[in-house]
């Protein structure tokens, strides 16, 4: 059944690529693959006022979701009944609608062998871009190595271009045999950036080989993901942009989002998910922000276990455990944390017990905090504790899965 309804909805996604003739950029990989999608295309759409650019601002990365992107469909409540409505809403607007936009940034996450076959067949990209792979969604493939095999079909598939994140080991050691036109983003000593504070603000200076930006943004890998979008721009014949351009941005929520929090210190919310080389850049970042700007804080991290890693979890924990311990203030939370985290702070089965442990440490130090919270998962709830700390009760609607839907999952 799940088949049939994949193919009856690819054949309007293909109809209607094959209509409208849109530029379609896709995004892929493990890691970074949201945070990069919304950079391009917001960097796209202030750059690029005479075009028409879209992107979901739904996570919606499945078979099913991208095509509800590409009809730009952002309300939709699981059933039969919608699904139905929603196939004969698609196929009227295919007949009778104008066209919605002229570029598309779509993202993508496989789960199984042969899911992108599936997908070059409906249309392949005229751009394609690559973040990272990690140990990600792995259980229905055979190794690490199985996931690279299907995804690089995206990239031999890619009609104009490839951009490839250097320091991915996969596409630095495979790139030579490609014979799709590609470049490399992420390059060693590509750009450089400073943190300074203008209006009560942290703001971020960057300065790549052609360009020099400010930003509303923090966080280094959205600094890649800027220089990336403006390689991307340059292909649509923007060649540079004035000095000292700003580049205002939307800080997806959960992604490095500082909060105010009590007691006088600062929260760095991180809690969408972890894998472990987002793990490991979340504390890199978070170590370089209180080195520049708040150098009279300690560093302390609340960490989740770390999910769906399967037979390298206890590995992958052991190892972040090590580069943790440098620092050493560390609370951790459920039972993949407990079992291989060794001497730190406290261990707790409900992120409820961990803030009102966290509470009372701040409520009687002396010192200030910079706290990373970093991981949330359905099971565990990591933002229902958050909302418990935060000094700004408007700050809460700010959270990870905060609408009715959620919430009443929840309760």
């Amino acid at each position: 059944m799940k088949k049939v309804v994949y193919f009856m909805f690819s054949i309007l996604w293909k109809l209607y690529i094959k209509k409208y003739k849109p530029v379609v950029i896709w995004v892929t990989w493990s890691v970074g693959k949201t945070s990069s999608r919304m950079i391009i295309y917001q960097v796209l759409k202030q750059f690029l006022p005479d075009k028409k650019i879209y992107t979901s601002p739904k996570n919606f990365n499945s078979e099913l979701w991208l095509v509800f992107s590409i009809y730009a469909l952002e309300k939709y409540k699981p059933s039969l009944k919608n699904l139905i409505k929603v196939f004969f809403l698609f196929s009227q607007e295919l007949i009778f609608w104008k066209k919605k936009y002229d570029i598309i940034v779509l993202e993508y996450g496989i789960d199984h062998p042969w899911d992108m076959d599936f997908l070059l067949k409906i249309a392949k990209p005229d751009y394609s871009v690559f973040t990272k792979l990690d140990y990600i969604h792995v259980q229905n493939f055979k190794s690490k190595e199985d996931i690279w095999k299907e995804k690089i079909k995206l990239i031999k598939a890619t009609k104009n271009k490839a951009f490839l994140n250097q320091k991915d080991e996969f596409l630095e050691k495979e790139s030579k045999n490609l014979k799709v036109k590609h470049s490399f983003f992420n390059k060693k000593d590509s750009f450089k950036h400073k943190y300074f504070v203008e209006n009560d603000k942290i703001l971020s200076l960057l300065k790549f080989k052609d360009d020099i930006v400010k930003t509303n943004i923090l966080w280094e890998e959205n600094f890649v993901y800027i220089g990336l979008a403006l390689k991307i721009l340059k292909e649509f014949w923007v060649k540079h942009i004035d000095k000292n351009q700003t580049i205002n941005l939307i800080n997806q929520p959960w992604r490095f989002t500082l909060f105010n929090w009590v007691f006088g210190s600062v929260l760095i919310d991180s809690t969408y998910n972890a894998w472990p080389a987002s793990m490991i850049k979340m504390i890199e970042n978070a170590v370089t922000l209180r080195d520049k700007v708040f150098k009279k804080y300690e560093l302390l991290f609340v960490i989740w276990d770390m999910r769906e890693l399967w037979k390298k979890s206890r590995n992958e924990h052991r190892k972040l455990y090590h580069y943790l311990s440098h620092f050493w203030k560390i609370i951790s939370v459920w039972k993949e944390t407990k079992n291989h985290f060794w001497d730190h702070l406290w261990n707790f089965e409900k992120s409820s017990d961990a803030w009102k442990y966290l509470y009372n440490f701040l409520e009687t130090s002396s010192k200030k905090y910079l706290v990373l919270f970093k991981w949330s998962q359905n099971t565990i709830f990591t933002e229902e504790a958050l909302k418990q700390v935060l000094k700004n009760e408007n700050s809460k609607k700010m959270l990870v899965r905060q609408d009715d839907y959620w919430m009443k999952q929840k309760n």
